[in-house]
């Protein structure tokens, strides 16, 4: 069937919605349905008439070199655009069956998207192969392309190879510390490190708790850092230097006897509140070292736990989870708090102890707080802290 016999000359008319907002929901979703029915239409027209004029060269008549120059300049397209719809314009040229197949809606412009970008990879193997692929796909856009990677794995198995290579070729990791504090990243990672990494941070990603108002983003930010105090945490991290690594703070211990305000900062240089000392405070392990004249250290006093093993595992099995309200993070991925702060005197025995998980334990210190009838939990001794 050629590409001119698949759309038919038709208008489509679609009442315009006066004020969506005051719509009903009925409302909204007919006329969602009709505008992507309307954008579908317009995007097969689009590409049925753009292989027409590439294949006739109109841009040499319009005095463009390319049919992408005319695009950008004559329709103000931009270059990755332009390019992209004319690739989909050409292999829709090449291979009407999916264009057909596009155009009748039993596959979406996502899942037609997939089809064409795999046949321009590869044109004649995709040529044998488009009648059983059309009748495989077209459930969903992830089915269809999970049957497209099943196909190309098993018909181009040094493709692939050639895929991965390329893919350990262009892994990377960039990080940085910005002035504010905050540390910047971008990665890219090969399919199966990606997965990996996925996998890990949706462990780490609970459903939230109704009252829980970080986005998705600030959740699996969360789960990063989860996951990076897991490893120094855990009993699997190589030693340096005799010890496991872990994050070391210098303090004044002015700034501790005197109700904090002094300076902190990690062996990095990177400098912080009080905000953020008091939530480490409340478990970890301190180590006193004093300095002679001209910053010499003259004396490390033997390292202690604030919170000891035995006392930390009492609250667990006392907490069992997170108190904050509606929370239910496990207590691996929890701090040991103080209610009353151990910064301002706070005693470390079980009464003065509660399980928060690293969000709600910021949150704790930066007082922001539910609602007040929500700050006492009712069970066996499980009480959230203010």
């Amino acid at each position: 069937m050629g590409m001119g016999q698949v759309t038919r000359n038709r208008s489509i008319v679609i009442p315009r919605l006066e004020d969506p907002a005051s719509a009903s929901p009925d409302e909204r979703d007919e006329h969602l349905m009709l505008l992507e029915a309307a954008r579908h239409s317009l995007d097969v027209e689009f590409i049925r008439t753009l292989a027409a004029s590439d294949a006739a060269g109109d841009h040499h008549l319009s005095g463009y070199p390319s049919t992408v120059a005319y695009l950008r300049d004559r329709l103000r397209i931009a270059a990755h655009r332009a390019n992209s719809y004319l690739k989909t314009a050409q292999a829709a040229l090449r291979h009407p069956a999916t264009f057909s197949a596009w155009a009748h809606r039993q596959i979406s412009s996502d899942e037609a998207s997939l089809l064409f970008r795999a046949a321009a990879s590869d044109p004649d193997r995709y040529q044998r192969a488009e009648a059983v692929l059309l009748e495989l796909v077209g459930d969903s856009f992830e089915e269809t392309k999970r049957t497209l990677d099943y196909w190309r794995h098993r018909t181009d198995p040094e493709g692939s190879r050639l895929e991965l290579e390329e893919q350990l070729q262009r892994r990377r990791f960039e990080v940085s510390r910005r002035a504010n504090g905050m540390v910047w990243g971008e990665f890219e990672l090969p399919s199966l490190a990606g997965e990996t990494l996925l996998v890990a941070l949706d462990a780490l990603m609970p459903a939230p708790a109704p009252d829980d108002a970080r986005s998705t983003s600030q959740r699996r930010a969360d789960a990063l850092e989860d996951l990076g105090r897991s490893f120094l945490d855990g009993s699997q991290s190589p030693r340096l230097g005799g010890e496991r690594p872990h994050l070391n703070v210098h303090v004044d211990w002015d700034a501790l006897e005197h109700r904090l305000g002094g300076l902190h900062e990690t062996e990095n240089g990177v400098v912080f509140g009080d905000d953020s000392l008091r939530t480490l405070l409340c478990d970890c392990s301190v180590s006193r070292i004093v300095f002679g004249r001209g910053s010499e250290p003259l004396d490390v006093g033997r390292k202690t736990r604030v919170i000891p093993a035995a006392l930390r595992r009492a609250v667990i099995a006392r907490d069992r989870h997170c108190t904050w309200p509606g929370c239910t993070r496990s207590p691996r991925w929890c701090d040991v708090h103080h209610l009353v702060s151990w910064a301002d005197d706070g005693e470390t025995e079980i009464d003065n102890l509660c399980l928060l998980c690293r969000y709600h334990h910021t949150l704790t210190h930066l007082e922001i707080y539910p609602e007040d009838e929500a700050r006492v939990l009712a069970g066996a001794g499980n009480r959230w802290c203010t």
